[in-house]
């Protein structure tokens, strides 16, 4: 029965929008606006949750990267750097990985593809967690002895030996031979950025030796960023100025390193966020208001104009609960309608958001919905005044009228 009552009611909103068509056009304008501003600052929140979780999930609370800015490709730190860290805060730290890559082809008889290398050490495994599905990841004595292995993301695996279980199969990576040590489970890591530093797809990586990567033996490597995890997060702030000193020593002074500390610059950049979807959130409330009022105007107006309808309607026998559904479906129709609009430019603003200010933006089912009950709020809000309104017309002084 309500459904038949719903569509019944449609086309009179309709043709109230035909008479009224700049009030009706501006009413949804305004709640599409609105709408739209609604739906960004949601998006904004669950993408700013999602890249949290991420970046957590990733690199931990408790990890410190030293990164090189130079402009060439020469490789900025060295293993003075990893002595004298040792040497100051060996204590506070439970992994140190340095890390070197470049982008060589791999080879497997006819099958060939560009890969991302990465020279690292024992310790890379503990910074990012990483999970084997088979073999074993680099083992100290294959950076003392300089030896030519490798360890295969998942991905690659599959591309070029189609399975996982390649352990001790030959690879040759540019002019070089490896032998297939371990490969990557399938806890794919997201890849993410911060700042300068970027995580890496490890499924789509091949790891090496730091000592083949840069050919020189443990006391003369040469790599272009450190990874540092902390024994807690608790010791990071304390750290920090002792790790700034280090950086500042005479024989780094010419260096252009960067010390990232990913936590931080997550609680800073969810801080901008939320400043900014604050003031979205009031701007979207004020639109939102304006396009309530223009449609309680254009349902004021319709109930004053069409007071004999009213009567005739009422004197033919519809009930004031009859006249009350007409205006609430109109109303409500009106401001849906909007809202649907809205969440279409809310799905183009959040785009220019996320591009224009770098942050990361997430739409899903959840954002659908709230973007309608808002514009199914203001609907009922706005027309539920000029529903009681005409249902409470006296069906004579309707028609008188």
């Amino acid at each position: 029965m309500i459904r038949i009552d719903l569509f019944r009611h449609v086309h009179p909103a309709i043709n109230m929008w035909r008479i009224k068509r700049l009030q009706a056009l501006l009413s949804i304008t305004g709640i599409a606006i609105g709408v739209a501003g609604f739906v960004v600052v949601v998006a904004m929140g669950q993408g700013a949750r999602e890249e949290f979780s991420r970046a957590v999930r990733v690199l931990g609370t408790s990890t410190v990267i030293v990164n090189s800015t130079s402009s060439d490709d020469k490789p900025q730190l060295n293993s003075a750097m990893l002595f004298d860290l040792k040497r100051l805060m060996g204590h506070e730290l439970s992994a140190m990985a340095p890390v070197q890559h470049e982008y060589r082809t791999a080879y497997i008889g006819r099958k060939q593809q560009r890969v991302r290398l990465v020279g690292t050490n024992t310790s890379y495994r503990e910074v990012f967690s990483l999970v084997m599905a088979s073999g074993h990841f680099l083992a100290p004595y294959d950076l003392r002895r300089r030896q030519r292995v490798a360890v295969l993301g998942r991905d690659i695996a599959l591309d070029l030996f189609s399975s996982t279980q390649v352990t001790g199969r030959l690879l040759r990576l540019g002019k070089e031979w490896f032998t297939v040590i371990g490969v990557l489970g399938n806890d794919r890591l997201p890849v993410i950025k911060l700042a300068s530093f970027q995580a890496p797809d490890t499924s789509r990586s091949i790891y090496i030796p730091m000592t083949v990567m840069s050919e020189g033996g443990i006391d003369d490597l040469a790599f272009s960023q450190l990874l540092l995890k902390f024994a807690d997060d608790q010791r990071i702030p304390a750290a920090t100025p002792l790790l700034h000193r280090i950086f500042g020593a005479s024989r780094f002074k010419q260096q252009k390193l960067e010390l990232i500390i990913p936590y931080e610059l997550l609680i800073k950049k969810k801080q901008f966020q939320n400043m900014l979807e604050f003031f979205l959130l009031g701007i979207s409330t004020i639109i939102l208001a304006v396009g309530v009022t223009g449609v309680l105007n254009v349902m004021l107006v319709s109930v004053n104009t069409r007071r004999s309808e009213i009567g005739l309607r009422r004197a033919v026998g519809a009930t004031k609960n009859d006249i009350l559904q007409q205006f609430m479906v109109e109303g409500v129709l009106l401001a849906v309608v909007g809202g649907s609009i809205g969440l279409l430019a809310g799905w183009g603003l959040g785009s220019i958001v996320a591009s224009w200010f770098e942050l990361p933006v997430a739409f899903d089912i959840q954002t659908i919905l709230i973007g309608f009950f808002v514009a199914f709020l203001a609907g009922v809000l706005s027309a539920i005044y000029p529903a009681i309104k005409a249902a409470g017309l006296h069906p004579v002084e309707a028609l008188r009228s």
